[in-house]
């Protein structure tokens, strides 16, 4: 059985015609074969048989057509039903070789070129000759649909492309009189094809025609000027004045003469420049197999040329992946595959200019130098010209900007092109239609594995924590890693710990990763992509250094450069276009740290140490100043705290409201703790102690309003220290914690200052009791509480009596516990502070059930819970109803137990993922 796509759809069997069926099996069966021996998807052949909304039967419709078709196939003399069912993702159209011309033309026109590559030009015309005469119209004639008639308009390009080819070789062989009436009906069917035109000129020229070749040429040129509004391409312009010169470039070649018994030479070439790709490429699953569906997308609907843009920053691998991806994929461009490093990031050389990238490529495709055109125009429009209807894949490695690019893109759609830059395309990605592919660090996975295919599975198993180690302080980055395994690869004696060592001085962490060679040299590397930037992007990107943070907003990078907030978002964006630093989430920009070294490199040598200090101040000033209308909007009392004016320079950001205050705070909160050690560590001691007094002030409460915004850092199980988490995390190193606050109350001492010591020692207190240390954590509470009620501090006394009922309770000494609740309650009744007295109702629950006083442990608790359950704090009610319930069990009481468990429970379900899990190891429900 055969099958015919080249031309109207055909099947026969023997010299018997099959019957086919209406339009629906036809195009069903044609869509099979264009895909004949791989799975044709359901939904494709949905998509491709209704342009617009499929019916709700269309499914059906389609496996009736191929119930259809299957019988007309097996009711054929000889005939099988060789349509199958595969699973429910769609069918497979077995058909064996031979038996589909489509399939035997792609098989002869590889044949051809594999003669040519051979050297035999004649075979390959031979061969080229008899794939062409598989053809008997249009591919698919008669077929409608958008998708049908688009992969026929593939194949129809493509049959033009190797007729062109065909005609190439036979001009070259010196065949120039027996193509001329070919030509001349192809020039009369497609009169605005460029190609044969010019193919029929010369072989007019060469035939001792000049006057016919010459009208040949003015009958494109009116066509181009009336019909397109277009002028000749610069390469038909100059064969034209090399044919009126009557110039050698354009003679008829010798004819070839064979060698004894063998093939003629061919004067052709197929350029393949890719070079080696990696050994040890590992991971970028999700953008190889992007770049393979676009190329897959292109072949299968045709459309324009296939153009991928791969951006990321210096040593990431960009060109590691290009190459992986162009030599996976180099077979399916049999025409060949270009390559050049257009030096847009190199040390000590220029870019290179589109006019030398083309002159290159030109000579890769066989071009006589002597033919090749002096200005860029008229070399980009011969590139394009010799590229027109080829498969060839050009990888454009090393870009600097789309100017340097644009020229290099051919015209034609049968090509594909992968670019790699340090920098965004966003022009080649607007006006080209280019798909952009940015590469991210490796994951750790894929970094370790990147280490053990390079120094071999054995010795980073050995060393597995010094090897994850050494893929953090590598930053992930791929050429980091592959420094680090050549250090250790050349030094077998250097152990993983060694190394990993001495990368841990961040100070020296460059120079370790240093190994002589100036092309993977980190510094040199990162310099080219510095050296490109201007001179407020470079002025950024080195005083980056300097912020404490992992990552900095707009306005904190305007105060530390002290520019404009305009200025300073221009000057972020050049660094993210060049990829230095990224926009890890909207409105947020960081860099890895071997950026983050090399740019502190660079401002130790640019910028002197009081510009640095200075830098430092105003960056500090902005968060202190800051924080400090964060505070005074979530805090319902005053903060007794006077600031000076900020820093020249720094511009503080403005809070509308408590909402706004909490999410800064939130947003804010790796900052913030940085911060605070950056100060003390630099000497700012006055912004070490007011911005931890500050964050201490906020973390301890709520405020009293009831349409405040619920807390984001979620509840504890000691009442006074809820949302600890985000404004207080500072604190988290319990020990580091201590040190700095024992500082600070020394410090308040020596001044005595006894508002400044009772805060410190009310944060003291919530250190220790975090650290299980409950009676020092006790004392503190306890000295707290004097000094606000000496300073008439109520709501500072309030909380600090708080904070020891529920540390007494803790120590099981629940009488005294009682005595301290009841006077916190009773000075948060006055200040009218209703989230914290249901903290207060909660801990004297807490002190009655210590004492087995139940009934008045679940009156307070319910009494918490009503002031809860009026403010809306569903977090807060889950934390007392978990009180409550353990009450009602201790007191017997085990149905109203598992009745407040359920209502608990049910609260949980319509929180966040993150509260709920909080809240489920606080009340253990």
């Amino acid at each position: 059985m055969r099958f015919r796509v080249l031309g109207a759809l055909e099947a026969w069997s023997g010299r018997t015609r099959i019957s086919l069926g209406g339009p629906r099996e036809q195009r069903v069966l044609a869509l099979l074969l264009l895909e004949a021996n791989r799975t044709v998807s359901l939904s494709h052949l949905v998509d491709a048989l209704w342009d617009e909304t499929p019916p709700a039967t269309a499914g059906k419709q389609i496996r009736n057509a191929v119930s259809r078709l299957r019988s007309a196939l097996v009711a054929a003399p000889g005939g099988t039903g060789d349509i199958t069912a595969v699973g429910d993702a769609g069918y497979r159209m077995a058909v064996s070789e031979g038996a589909l011309d489509s399939a035997e033309f792609d098989r002869q026109v590889a044949a051809a070129e594999s003669a040519r590559v051979a050297g035999d030009l004649a075979e390959c015309v031979e061969l080229l000759g008899a794939a062409l005469e598989l053809w008997h119209g249009p591919a698919l004639a008669g077929l409608s649909g958008r998708v049908i008639e688009a992969r026929a308009a593939a194949w129809n390009e493509r049959r033009l492309a190797v007729q062109e080819t065909c005609t190439d070789h036979q001009l070259a062989l010196g065949r120039h009189t027996e193509v001329v009436a070919s030509l001349s009906a192809i020039v009369a069917e497609y009169p605005l094809r460029e190609k044969p035109v010019s193919q029929l000129m010369l072989a007019l020229h060469r035939g001792g025609r000049q006057s016919e070749a010459l009208a040949a040429f003015r009958g494109l040129r009116t066509r181009l000027a009336d019909e397109m509004g277009l002028d000749v391409p610069p390469a038909l312009d100059l064969l034209h004045q090399r044919i009126l010169a009557n110039d050698p470039s354009v003679a008829a070649p010798e004819k070839p003469r064979a060698t004894e018994g063998g093939p003629v030479a061919a004067p052709a070439r197929v350029p393949r420049q890719l070079p080696a790709a990696s050994r040890h490429f590992t991971g970028r699953r999700r953008q190889l197999k992007l770049l393979d569906e676009l190329l897959d997308h292109a072949v299968q609907f045709g459309g324009t040329a296939v153009i991928s843009a791969i951006d990321g920053t210096a040593g990431i691998g960009k060109t590691t992946l290009a190459i992986h991806w162009a030599q996976r994929n180099a077979e399916r461009f049999p025409d060949g595959q270009l390559h050049v490093n257009l030096r847009g990031f190199a040390p000590g050389s220029r870019p290179l200019a589109p006019v030398e990238a083309i002159r290159g490529f030109l000579d890769a495709l066989g071009v006589p130098a002597e033919s090749v055109p002096e200005e860029l125009d008229a070399r980009a429009a011969l590139y394009r010209t010799l590229l027109a209807g080829r498969r060839v894949l050009i990888v454009l490695d090393n870009a600097r900007d789309t100017d340097q690019v644009r020229p290099l893109l051919p015209g034609s759609t049968s090509c594909a092109v992968v670019i790699t830059s340090r920098n965004q395309l966003t022009g080649l990605i607007a006006a080209e239609g280019a798909t952009p592919v940015t590469l991210d660090l490796l994951s750790a996975v894929e970094s370790l594995d990147l280490l053990a295919r390079r120094l071999g599975p054995e010795r980073t198993a050995a060393e597995p924590e010094a090897a994850a180690e050494l893929v953090e302080l590598c930053a992930r980055l791929p050429l980091a890693l592959s420094i680090a395994a050549a250090r250790a690869l050349v030094s077998p004696r250097l152990s993983l710990a060694d190394l990993v060592a001495a990368l841990r001085d961040v100070r020296h962490r460059l120079d370790t990763l240093d190994i002589g060679d100036a092309s993977t040299d980190l510094r040199a590397v990162f310099s080219w992509s510095y050296g490109h930037l201007s001179e407020s992007a470079r002025r950024m990107f080195r005083l980056l250094s300097v912020h404490p943070g992992p990552d900095i907003t707009v306005p904190a990078a305007a105060s530390l450069t002290g520019v404009t907030v305009a200025e300073a978002r221009r000057a972020l964006y050049d660094l993210t276009r060049a990829h230095l630093v990224m926009e890890h989430v909207p409105g947020r920009f960081t860099f890895h740290d071997l950026l983050r070294a090399y740019a502190g490199e660079l401002t130790a040598t640019h910028d002197s140490e009081a510009e640095r200090r200075t830098v430092l101040l105003r960056v500090l000033d902005h968060y202190l100043h800051t924080a400090h209308v964060a505070a005074r909007l979530l805090s319902p009392v005053p903060i007794p705290l006077t600031l000076g004016d900020p820093e020249p320079g720094a511009v503080p950001e403005t809070l509308a409201d408590a909402r706004r205050a909490a999410e800064w705070m939130e947003a804010e909160e790796q900052v913030l703790m940085a911060t605070v050690t950056q100060a003390d560590v630099n000497g700012f001691d006055v912004h070490s102690d007011r911005l931890g007094w500050i964050l201490m002030g906020v973390s301890d409460r709520r405020g009293p309003n009831p349409a405040s915004p619920p807390d984001p850092w979620g509840p504890r199980r000691s009442g006074v220290h809820r949302g600890l988490g985000t404004s207080y995390s500072w604190l988290v190193a319990y020990p580091a914690a201590l040190t700095h606050l024992e500082h600070c109350a020394g410090v308040y001492r020596d001044l005595d200052d006894s508002t400044g010591l009772a805060h410190t020692y009310f944060g003291l207190s919530s250190v220790l009791e975090h650290r299980g240390r409950y009676q020092e954590a006790l004392e503190y509470a306890q000295q707290a509480a004097e000094l606000f009620n000496v300073i008439a501090h109520q709501h500072g006394e309030a909380r600090a009596r708080n904070a020891a009922g529920w540390l007494l309770g803790r120590l099981s000494d629940f009488a005294a516990s009682l005595t301290q609740c009841q006077q916190g309650l009773a000075l948060y009744s006055v200040l009218g502070d209703r989230p914290m007295q249901a903290v207060a109702w909660d801990n004297l629950g807490y002190a009655h059930h210590g004492l087995g006083q139940y009934a008045e442990a679940v009156d307070a608790f319910e009494r918490s819970l009503e002031i809860t359950r009026a403010l809306g704090d569903l977090a807060e009610e889950v934390v007392t109803l978990s009180y409550l319930g353990d009450t009602h069990h201790a007191a017997g009481d085990t149905a109203a137990a598992a009745e407040v468990r359920r209502t608990a429970l049910s609260i949980l379900e319509g929180l966040e993922p993150r509260e709920v899990a909080v809240l489920r190891e606080v009340t253990h429900l």
